[in-house]
């Protein structure tokens, strides 16, 4: 009996994954559905609803590679003037900007370091994205299993830190799969035995 428990907990553990993706895909599925059903009211013709939507992709493919070949879309810096001069939403809307393009950017240059910090107490190493420096202090975030998008946002001097050479897609890997997917562990183990 104890088998077959161990059995059942394993296969459901092996089947998570795979549920986790059909719902994701599911979820657009309706999305997409209901975003059609949706302007198809208003439009009251199918054929325009469709040509709205095959327009509103191939917008934001335009749009997605003129920020990627230019650095920035001429469509997406007007919204941000606007947005900028609204007194809540610019906060908002600034601080939304970093986070997706901490996560997102694929420019060389722009991508966080990603060391390890010794929390919430000593001898409990956990990666964190450094999000800021000034001098020698850091503001870190150090993201929470297994959503690497929720967390706590500390400030440190540097001497408290340990580099790393894992970027963010590992570490957040790392964060998602709680541990299971252990990137670069020689390099990890090594960074973690120094004095």
């Amino acid at each position: 009996m104890t088998h077959l428990f161990r059995y059942l907990f394993v296969g459901t553990i092996a089947f998570i994954p795979l549920f986790i993706v059909v719902q994701v895909v599911l979820w657009i599925n309706t999305t997409t559905i209901e975003l059609f059903y949706n302007i198809t009211k208003y439009t009251q013709n199918q054929y325009y609803s469709l040509g709205v939507i095959v327009a509103t992709i191939v917008f934001l493919i335009i749009i997605g590679w003129t920020t990627e070949k230019f650095g920035r879309s001429i469509i997406v810096s007007v919204i941000e003037k606007i947005l900028n001069k609204i007194p809540a939403i610019n906060t908002i809307y600034s601080i939304v900007k970093k986070v997706v393009n901490m996560f997102a950017s694929t420019n060389k240059d722009d991508k966080k370091e990603v060391v390890l910090v010794e929390y919430p107490k000593k001898d409990l190493w956990v990666p964190a994205y450094v999000l800021s420096k000034y001098e020698d202090v850091l503001v870190l975030f150090i993201p929470t299993s297994p959503n690497p998008t929720s967390g706590y946002t500390v400030i440190v001097e540097q001497q408290f830190v340990r580099k790393t050479t894992l970027s963010i897609a590992q570490a957040s890997q790392f964060i998602v799969s709680m541990g299971a997917d252990f990137i670069k562990k020689e390099e990890i183990s090594e960074i973690i035995k120094q004095k």
